[in-house]
């Protein structure tokens, strides 16, 4: 039997459940815990596991060090026309990129195009979903941020230097769901190594090398070298001279420039932070209102036409499409509607784990698990 058939998987409101609970725990209310459970349950609805309901248990180990402020809102402290600077008060991310979000909407709407920069923040999950969020507004979104974790090493380099500093676009659409890409800018995410990790699942080769530059493809071994310092890292996008990796190292480097050093958040790659000291972790949220350019209508027809061109183009085996992006996350947030969101043993562990120090309940008994196997 394999690991998939013996997993438990759990249906989307006791994962609500959960998340908020321990979120609650931690002393996060209102709107600020409702944005960031939506934030964690879409990813894990769309099979995005890396930056679900497993980031709690990162976050638990990251606030053993106290910066996080769970009471603070986001305060805007620069505002003009097409342009925004807000202050996270070292609050959780979720909130503040939520709030910058919808105010770059705002200000598109009004402008036609904006910018809304974000400081002194926290890791804020998938950009994808920040993209998604603006793009249903009808404007097509640009996300970057910066990062904590340094884990990148650069083309030619025998040291970690870079965060994995994602970007993300979304699209709108006339049928409402956008077109949205997330990536990050190394060949793989971060957190897929900690799922693997969990998992206990061998790693793709070119996804992590050692600090000789060999391909390491040990789950474990690849863990202590993103999360506990041996030497090491994740390559950039590309991961060799010959597939591009200088293109995934420049695309990086746009990362940090827009979501660190425009918005004023650190550069953790500059030196080794000092104990106490805030993450400082920086976004930048781009909005452009296709309307004012050449109507919503007429951009929307032209969306449509290119994506319809690419799905409908011949593909390689019959039975594998040509896809745009979003289209496999799209099948995956229906399936797991359905047959609910699987969460491996150890991952299981972990939460219940906080849950039980935090003194709140711990919902995700496996006998709570949704029977999707052969039920549906």
């Amino acid at each position: 039997m394999s690991t998939a058939d013996t997993t438990p998987c759990f249906p989307e409101a006791l994962l609500r459940r959960q998340a908020a609970a321990i979120l609650g725990g931690w002393g996060l209310e209102g709107e600020a815990l409702e944005a960031t459970v939506d934030a964690l349950i879409d990813c894990d609805l769309r099979g995005i596991d890396s930056h679900g309901i497993s980031l709690l248990a990162l976050f638990s180990n990251w606030m053993k060090s106290g910066q996080y402020d769970f009471a603070v809102k986001p305060k805007i402290e620069i505002d003009g026309p097409g342009y925004a600077t807000v202050d996270a008060g070292n609050g959780l991310g979720f909130p503040a990129a939520v709030f910058a979000t919808r105010l770059a909407v705002e200000k598109a709407k009004a402008q036609g195009i904006a910018a809304v920069t974000v400081r002194r923040s926290h890791h804020f999950g998938a950009a994808g979903y920040y993209a998604r969020l603006a793009a249903r507004e009808g404007v097509i979104a640009l996300v970057a941020t910066s990062t904590k974790v340094v884990c990148v090493v650069p083309p030619g380099g025998a040291e970690p230097v870079l965060g994995t500093n994602p970007l993300a676009y979304g699209i709108p659409t006339a049928a409402g769901e956008p077109i949205v890409f997330d990536m990050a800018t190394s060949t793989a995410a971060g957190n897929k190594i900690r799922v693997h990790h969990l998992q206990d699942k061998p790693l793709p080769e070119g996804w992590v090398v050692d600090g000789e530059g060999r391909p390491v493809t040990d789950p474990h071994a690849a863990y202590r070298i993103i999360y506990e310092g041996a030497p090491g890292g994740l390559t950039s996008l590309g991961a060799t001279p010959a597939l591009g990796v200088h293109k995934g190292y420049g695309l990086g480097l746009l990362g940090h420039f827009l979501g660190g050093s425009l918005a004023g958040g650190a550069f953790h790659g500059a030196a080794r932070q000092a104990a106490g000291s805030e993450d400082n972790i920086g976004h930048c949220f781009l909005a452009i209102d296709p309307a004012v350019f050449r109507g919503f209508e007429a951009f929307a027809a032209d969306v449509e036409g290119v994506a319809g061109r690419l799905r409908g183009s011949t593909p390689v085996a019959p039975e594998r499409p040509v896809l745009m992006p979003g289209d496999i996350e799209k099948a995956m947030l229906e399936q797991r509607r359905r047959e609910g969101v699987p969460l491996s043993a150890a991952l299981l562990g972990q939460l219940e784990g906080i849950a039980e120090g935090l003194g709140v309940p711990f919902h995700l008994e496996a006998a709570a698990a949704a029977s999707n196997r052969g039920s549906h």
